[in-house]
């Protein structure tokens, strides 16, 4: 009995560890390749699309960027007082990792999309 014992000890795991053992080759898939990442959006692209989406004098419009993390609040969207052209001014917060922070722009149209120009310290 103690013989019959010691061999199913022995011939168990060995017949567990054959049954787990796969000798074909690892198959692969044969799709397309990933695409490279696409570049991220800057917030003030976000932000500039938000402003030519808006309705002068709109309440104010939320925006988020899941590229950079960034959110905020437009508060203000008036006609371009320096800007010929359908420019907008604005005045937006930005929340990121770095803080929150607020700034005045000036959004125009530019190819078909909206752009925000001169340096606003936006991203």
């Amino acid at each position: 009995m103690l013989s019959k014992l010691i061999q199913i000890a022995i011939v168990f795991p060995a017949l567990v560890l054959t049954a787990c053992s796969n000798t074909e080759p690892l198959q692969t898939s044969t799709g397309a390749p990933v695409a490279a990442a696409a570049v991220p959006i800057t917030d003030q692209t976000v932000i500039a699309e938000t402003v030519g989406r808006a309705t002068i004098g709109s309440d104010p419009l939320a925006w988020a960027n899941p590229s950079t993390g960034s959110a905020g609040v437009i508060e203000q969207v008036r006609p371009g007082t320096n800007n010929p052209n359908g420019c907008r001014d604005f005045v937006t917060s930005k929340q990121s990792p770095e803080g929150v922070t607020r700034f005045n722009g000036v959004a125009c149209p530019s190819d078909g999309s909206w752009k925000i120009n001169g340096s606003s310290g936006l991203h």
